[in-house]
């Protein structure tokens, strides 16, 4: 189905009043406003505006799957968790986390005895993900946080099966972005990345893998709501986890992402200098379809080598262009 670009008509009217969209925070259920169909939920009323409101794009499933997702019934426990992945209105300003956060958060669920690891093992009772001690202070899902990271690599998930949360759509297009982070290069060991993943709901078309991956020499930062997402399981001893990674509390959905601007990756979580939002900085290159990222000329000039099996530098494409960003 073709997509229209712009604010989804729900949406266009926030700057006026409170808006109406097909998503909610996971705590107020007394705020649904729901219709029922033989296969979703649709139609949810919250009290906020997009986190990326100025660059949202509307996409179909924005108008066909609710924050429920599949499920028909709303109080379950993975409704409530697809209720949770579905948040854009976290409140608050960022938390700067890093990774040690993830983990001591994952230390803390696991100490706590909260199940996770399968559908099944789903808790029933989110409140206990609330206000467990981190070295930044108490965090839990639902905080708005940010993280800098390298990115190991970004794909469309769940493409062809589908998932719960995006009512088993099959495309590209209804499916989450699944990305891996690095704490310290694009190349780590996917068993010690955390995740970031991108809602499809009003998902701006800069927000796409190939951007991310095409100078992942470079740092990024994710800005979105802490999420703990309990289908799944860390890389143990044991186990490599499902998929790899550190921690399963990971940013979903992602509200903002800001790539490095210092040709040395000169920048920090805490401090927005040399930060530029991502959708400032790509273009069109060639062909027309591929999206390529467009970075100030000093970065083309300088820009770290990504290292490569054969020792090699990554190079640019040729056609690609790199006007300052606006």
């Amino acid at each position: 189905m073709a997509k229209r670009k712009g604010v989804h008509p729900l949406v266009s009217a926030a700057t006026l009043a409170p808006l109406a969209i097909g998503l909610l925070t996971p705590n107020t259920p007394a705020h649904l406003a729901t219709a029922r169909t033989a296969h979703h939920m649709t139609a949810v009323a919250a009290s906020c505006t997009l986190p990326f409101d100025a660059i949202a794009v509307h996409h179909p499933i924005d108008d066909s799957c609710g924050p429920s997702g599949s499920e028909s019934d709303d109080t379950t426990a993975r409704a409530m968790q697809n209720q949770a992945k579905n948040n854009f209105c976290a409140q608050g300003a960022p938390v700067n986390i890093d990774f040690e956060v993830l983990h001591q958060l994952q230390a803390d669920a696991e100490n706590q005895g909260i199940t996770f690891g399968s559908d099944g093992q789903i808790p029933s009772d989110r409140s206990v993900l609330q206000n467990l001690p981190t070295k930044a202070g108490p965090l839990g899902e639902g905080t708005v946080a940010r993280i800098a990271a390298f990115v190991i690599k970004a794909k469309y998930s769940n493409v062809g099966k589908g998932e719960s949360v995006n009512c088993k759509q099959t495309d590209r297009e209804g499916n989450d972005i699944h990305i891996v982070l690095g704490e310290k290069s694009n190349q780590d060991d996917e068993c010690s990345s955390a995740t970031a993943e991108m809602s499809p709901h009003f998902r701006p078309d800069t927000w796409d893998p190939s951007v991310l991956t095409d100078h992942n020499e470079r740092l990024y930062r994710f800005t979105g709501q802490i999420f703990f997402d309990a289908s799944h399981r860390p890389c143990s001893p044991e186990r490599k986890g499902s998929p790899k990674r550190s921690a399963i509390w990971e940013l979903h959905p992602v509200y903002g992402v800001d790539i490095c601007a210092d040709p040395s990756n000169n920048c920090t979580v805490d401090n927005d200098q040399n930060w530029v939002a991502l959708s400032d900085s790509v273009g069109t290159g060639t062909p027309p379809t591929e999206t390529r990222l467009w970075l100030p000329e000093n970065l083309l000039k300088e820009s770290p080598a990504r290292a490569t099996p054969s020792g090699q530098g990554h190079v640019a494409h040729p056609a690609s262009r790199f006007p300052p960003p606006l």
